[in-house]
């Protein structure tokens, strides 16, 4: 699996020969209703194919695109896809980088996480099956309580085909109260050292029952001033997961620079956590998310 980012102009047909698969296993994988529903900066999943890398050009003095082509051994529309010089093009400007795909010799391995909202029917099975190549699988979300405890998805099917497919579930624990990443609920849930040790006794008897192999918090929307109590909060679950050999994973909001005050943000310590948690995943959505509005159409 890759992920390809629509560039103005860019149909499906394109795409699937820039990577050396079907339009038809492009619309599949990415759920399109057609091969025409495709807008710029929609993210694409494209599976299997050639492995592919990007590499940096400097276009020199008479350089064409049908022998920039050549030698990178892609076709001139593939040039033109990248590039966005049209394939007729008389002349390329000088100096100008250009970035174009080459086929990689050699492959690294790599971990991959997904996220499912489980709906406790057989289209969780086929789901899991069809990106079996996973290394973890999130089951979103077991929902905290301000008494503790838990409201749990329906994932007993999906946790039965992640078993199968041999992908590792993760446990997705929250502070979503059914409409919106609730501030109130996790202040409450952080600030009473009784309160974060019920959830964790109800994290630990979850995951023992139901075969997690560890915890992904998603706590959003904590207040700034939470800040110190999150850290100590991944920390005590740190240590009751790892006595259980259980990792700890967290989900943080993306910045480029630590401002404790900022709204949303403010709460993640990258430095502190990142020493607590096993590993993290990064929400670095750019066009839109679930709960959001649809992108514009172009």
């Amino acid at each position: 699996m890759r992920i390809h980012r629509v560039r103005q102009g860019e149909s499906l047909s394109q795409i699937a020969a820039t990577y050396g698969v079907s339009v038809r296993d492009l619309i599949r994988y990415n759920e399109l209703p057609s091969r025409s529903e495709i807008v710029p900066g929609l993210a694409l999943l494209v599976p299997k194919g050639d492995p592919l890398a990007v590499q940096a050009y400097t276009i020199q003095t008479g350089d064409t695109v049908e022998s920039i082509s050549q030698k990178f051994g892609i076709s001139p529309a593939v040039f033109s896809n990248w590039t966005g010089y049209s394939t007729t093009a008389a002349t390329l400007p000088v100096g100008s980088r250009v970035y174009l795909p080459v086929r990689r010799t050699s492959l690294k391995t790599i971990e991959v996480n997904g996220y499912l909202l489980p709906s406790g029917t057989d289209s969780d099975r086929e789901i899991l099956q069809d990106v079996s190549q996973m290394t973890y699988f999130c089951s979103f979300s077991y929902q905290v309580r301000a008494d503790g405890s838990l409201v749990a998805p329906r994932d007993d099917i999906a946790l039965a085909a992640a078993k199968q497919a041999r992908i590792q579930p993760l446990m997705t624990m929250t502070n979503f109260d059914g409409n919106n990443f609730n501030t109130t609920l996790a202040h409450t849930i952080l600030a009473n050292d009784s309160l974060r040790r019920r959830v964790i006794d109800n994290v630990l008897s979850t995951c023992t029952a139901k075969g997690f192999g560890g915890v992904n918090v998603d706590f959003e929307h904590m207040q700034p001033s939470d800040r110190p109590l999150y850290n100590a909060f991944i920390a005590q679950l740190r240590d009751a997961l790892h006595a259980r050999n259980l990792t700890v994973s967290i989900a943080m909001g993306p910045k480029t620079g630590d401002n404790p005050n900022q709204s949303w943000m403010g709460a993640f310590d990258y430095r502190t956590l990142g020493e607590e948690v096993d590993f993290l995943m990064l929400m670095t959505y750019e066009w839109g998310w679930v709960g959001g509005p649809p992108p514009t159409r172009v």
